[in-house]
């Protein structure tokens, strides 16, 4: 009985923590798209680095997701 209470609340925190990580690619992307309406307004010298930047933040919290989903 205690092991389909333990699988079952160990289950929920896997939907859980996948669910979290769904939503911080949706933030990562929101970074990545305010940093591009950014570079449009503005002209700055390091542009490229926060672009890189960015875009390294967002291929990384894809790859996080990708491994829990594997690893969960």
């Amino acid at each position: 009985m205690t092991g389909d209470i333990t699988s079952l609340l160990f289950l929920v925190v896997k939907g859980l923590v996948i669910f979290g990580l769904g939503l911080y690619i949706i933030f990562a992307f929101v970074i990545l798209r305010q940093e591009q309406l950014m570079s449009h307004v503005l002209e700055e010298s390091f542009e490229p680095v926060l672009r890189l930047v960015s875009v390294f933040h967002f291929i990384a919290s894809i790859a996080v997701f990708l491994m829990a989903i594997i690893l969960l």
